[in-house]
């Protein structure tokens, strides 16, 4: 997978909100360290600390030439690094405050990938930080104690995993999955404080992918920290949906056979053709999964076209289709963790669950790793940098499983479904997820949230999922914005006022350009009448 296609993956995406009358202004000669200064925070020993106007700021993307801002800001950057003593670390946070007009919000960014968050994410998203700048909001992001770079957020061999070989560092793993995301809360909001003479009218927590599974420790273990929430696309199920994107490669390496581009992409377009218009339109996409009931494994030996040239499919490709809508399985064929649905790409040029590396001159291909399964599996399950993930049986694979649920999940899971403490805080929490995510199963999502529904059937006054029929987790297909999220999040929060649909637009597997209002899950979305492209040809069942 190249670099770009990772920085689309796990970017948190761009933030656009409306702003509150109430403003705030801050001199600049109140940016300094000493007038800054926290007072003594018990667990927590501030080792530096930094603040500097910034003026006439404009943040450039790199990935677009000559691309800035239209906007300049002013702005008081301020960087807290800082110890929990005894633990030997070094945690950075970082903090936006507006000159002038602030508006009353604090808001959290959450990471990506490897990376909790950190400095450098922003300012290689220039379109994170841009529109919240612009509406005069606080800002923080924390490094979680290692380095919040691109580079961290899709290193396969981090040097920070272990204190000696074998042996993984257990406080900078706590500081990663939660616990410097609440010091990010507490430090900055008292910053805040510090700043402007009184505390944010209102805190929210903003993350995707690696942010939504932080936004969902949030709500479970600090419930108290932010008003709202967005946690979308996450990886609810930290420790076991790694293992769906192992399971294409693992089923390959295992026979000593490899499927083909070709074939995988057959099979692709076989499994959308058969379940697109279960939703009562040809779109190119599958809004009703669970109605799809198309099984590869039959069309083994059978002939297809391969861009012109007659072929047939061999008994691996229909294998390991099959191993990626089912999932992972014990030895015995148990239940382990959720596939992929079956209009995501198996292959896709190499981003895909059952992505393949091909040579340029012709040959067998190879079995890709998702980098991030890759590294978990060697560095925190199997506690080995150097393990061949190619070496692994099915029975090692299993073990891996089960060892780690029982050793991480207490410590990066974030599926207790009792979400009490949350609601009684008045915390407002929405998730959507796309059906054609390809790198976190959507059916993660869904597990959650039926069980958090199971434990308190109104969940919804508080706590809201979506699906995205045809979004994948880079956010291409018909996918929500960053601005409707946050925008949909604050006008629950501030004003009590949320509509049961949430807003989404893009384009169709067939590329024609549409809206659709996403259904409050359980609902669906289904085809009624009228032009497709158009949100009220839709109703959610």
């Amino acid at each position: 997978m190249g670099l770009k296609s990772l920085l689309t993956l796990f970017a948190a995406g761009v933030v656009h909100c409306h702003t509150t009358e109430h403003t705030t202004s801050l001199p600049a000669s109140k940016c300094s360290p000493d007038v800054l200064a926290l007072p003594a925070i018990e667990g927590i020993q501030i080792l530096s600390a930094e603040a500097h106007s910034v003026k006439n700021y404009t943040f450039v993307d790199p990935l677009l030439a000559n691309a800035t801002a239209p906007d300049y800001f002013d702005f008081c950057n301020v960087t807290f690094i800082y110890a929990h003593p005894g633990w030997n670390d070094s945690v950075q946070l970082t903090t936006y405050l507006p000159e002038e007009g602030w508006n009353g919000r604090f808001l959290a960014l959450g990471g990506g990938g490897m990376a909790a968050g950190g400095e450098p994410l922003i300012h290689l998203y220039f379109t994170l930080v841009t529109p919240l700048m612009r509406q005069k909001f606080a800002i923080s992001t924390t490094d979680g104690g290692h380095p919040g770079s691109l580079e961290e957020a899709v290193n396969v061999d981090p040097d920070w995993v272990f204190t000696s070989p074998g042996n993984v560092d257990l406080p900078m793993l706590f500081n990663f999955a939660s616990l410097s995301l609440h010091d990010m809360a507490v430090l900055g909001k008292m910053l805040v404080e510090k700043a402007y003479g009184h505390m944010p009218e209102y805190s929210y927590f903003f993350g995707s992918s690696t942010g939504g599974m932080q936004g969902h420790s949030l709500a479970q273990r600090y419930p108290l920290d932010f008003n709202g929430i967005v946690a979308y696309k996450p990886v609810v199920n930290w420790v076991k949906s790694f293992f769906s994107n192992e399971v294409a490669k693992l089923t390959m390496d295992m026979a000593g056979k490899y499927a083909t581009p070709c074939e995988l992409n057959v099979l692709s377009a076989l499994a959308l053709a058969a379940c697109d218009e279960l939703d009562g339109v040809k779109d190119g996409i599958i809004s009703r999964p669970s109605l799809c009931t198309f099984d590869p494994r039959p069309l083994a030996g059978r002939a297809f076209d391969c861009n012109g040239v007659p072929s047939t499919f061999s008994n691996i490709s229909t294998q390991v289709a099959h191993a990626v809508y089912t999932g992972p399985t014990s030895p015995s064929g148990e239940f382990r963790w959720y596939g992929f649905n079956k209009d995501v790409p198996l292959h896709a040029e190499g981003t895909g669950p059952a992505a393949l590396i091909c040579p340029e001159t012709g040959g067998t291909c190879s079995a890709a790793s998702f980098h991030m399964s890759d590294l978990w599996l060697r560095y925190f399950y199997a506690k080995n940098a150097s393990l061949n993930l190619k070496d692994l049986t099915l029975e090692q694979s299993d073990d891996l499983f089960l060892a780690a649920v029982n050793e991480y999940e207490s410590i990066i899971g974030t599926a207790d479904p009792d979400l009490s403490r949350f609601r009684k805080a008045g915390g407002k929490m929405i998730n959507w997820h796309g059906l054609q995510d390809q790198l976190v199963p959507v059916n993660g999502s869904t597990d959650y949230y039926d069980k958090v529904l199971a434990k308190d059937p109104k969940a919804q006054d508080f706590y809201r999922l979506f699906l995205a029929p045809g979004a994948d987790h880079g956010g291409a297909g018909i996918a929500v914005s960053d601005e409707d999220s946050l925008n949909y999040l604050m006008n629950w929060v501030e004003n009590g006022a949320a509509n049961e649909t949430l807003q989404a637009a893009g384009k169709t597997g067939l590329g024609v350009p549409a809206k659709r209002n996403l259904c409050m899950y359980p609902r669906v979305q289904h085809y009624v009448t009228g032009d497709p492209s158009l949100p009220s040809s839709f109703i959610c069942v």
